[in-house]
């Protein structure tokens, strides 16, 4: 068989998740190493692989993908060499790195896509893919400051309008859902956050497997769930759109009235789109009294921060539109002190 370096995708778990021709191209590889560490493998895909492929199956931990990269990727220089890797093989930055090592060797490479747990995720939670933020990792032994990390960040996409994929730590049995959350609204209740007992949230347990759950709920209920064991994934909507609520009650069978729109964003919307009608009117009707450079500059400005604000709103950013739109009507109102341009709110 000729050099090649195999990325292999195994899809979600159990082996009828593998593609057809992710068990050809592992077939036709002189060796596979079977990342362990990256993921959880259940025993029936690990027996599987053994009656397809025998004694050319090497089970490979952290070692093996990390620090004896280099080994690996050298042996492909002489025969197929793959890594099956569960989920897709590129979603862990370990399986880059291989890639790198043997672009730098010269050593052919091949993907073989499979189905991952992100996409899995996002699909299945009925919410908008577009609308997804920043996706951040749980790790079983986080601690206090790395967890405000994360939950900055989901502070931010909710700001933004943006919905967060949390992924808890698959080491040592895994994290469970119940236990992320907790610790997520602890940071929550000592920072004064938007995320809260009140919040909803979308629980994914196993997803692949059996005794897959799918459920939704407020943050306070996930303690009271039975779930399967991890991996569990969790997802922290931001405001749903009216298509997405429609969906996720339908779906998931979820209480009309855990999806009721927040009424305070609501407000501030509709009181950030007066401010940004009221501004842009003022703009269209006022009356340059100075016309030195400086005041243009000035005018420039305003008229700046108040295109940032019609962007926020648009991307469903509300308190940002709220403090652009300010600038923009305090240098306006700075103008008119200073006698520069004449107009009435």
């Amino acid at each position: 068989m000729s050099p090649v370096l195999r990325l292999v995708g195994l899809g979600l778990g159990p082996p009828e998740y593998m593609t057809l021709k992710a068990v050809k191209k592992l077939e036709e590889s002189d060796i596979v190493y079977l990342d362990t560490y990256t993921s959880p493998l259940p025993s029936e895909l690990v027996e599987f692989l053994r009656s397809r492929l025998a004694d050319r199956l090497k089970l490979a931990g952290r070692s093996d993908l990390e620090e004896k990269a280099g080994e690996l990727v050298e042996k492909a220089e002489t025969m197929s060499v793959a890594v099956a890797v569960p989920g897709d093989p590129l979603i862990a930055t370990t399986h880059i790195a291989l890639l790198i090592e043997a672009a730098e060797r010269g050593v052919e490479c091949e993907v073989v896509y499979g189905v991952s747990s992100l996409s899995a995720a996002i699909g299945i939670s009925c919410l908008s893919s577009y609308r997804f933020g920043r996706v951040v990792t749980i790790p079983r032994e986080a601690g206090e400051e790395s967890l405000r990390t994360i939950y900055r960040s989901v502070e931010e996409n909710i700001e933004s309008g943006l919905h967060t994929l949390v992924l808890l730590d698959v080491s040592d049995g895994g994290l469970t859902a119940s236990e992320a959350v907790r610790r997520l609204l602890s940071v929550g209740a000592a920072v004064g956050g938007r995320f809260g007992p009140e919040s909803l949230v979308i629980i994914l347990a196993r997803l692949g497997y059996a005794d897959e759950v799918r459920t939704a709920c407020k943050a306070a209920k996930v303690e009271s769930l039975r779930l399967p064991p991890p991996p569990h994934i969790i997802i922290i909507p931001s405001q749903l759109r009216s298509y997405e609520r429609e969906a996720v009650g339908k779906l998931m069978h979820v209480d009309e009235e855990l999806l009721r729109p927040d009424v305070s964003v609501g407000m501030r919307r509709s009181r950030a789109e007066r401010y940004i009608a009221k501004a842009s009117s003022v703009f269209a009707k006022l009356n340059i009294l100075s016309g030195d450079a400086e005041t243009h500059r000035i005018l420039e400005l305003a008229q700046s921060y108040l295109d940032d604000a019609r962007f926020f709103l648009n991307s469903q950013m509300v308190d940002d539109t709220l403090i652009a739109v300010s600038y923009a009507e305090g240098l306006l109102d700075c103008l008119r002190i200073l006698g520069r341009v004449e107009f009435t709110w």
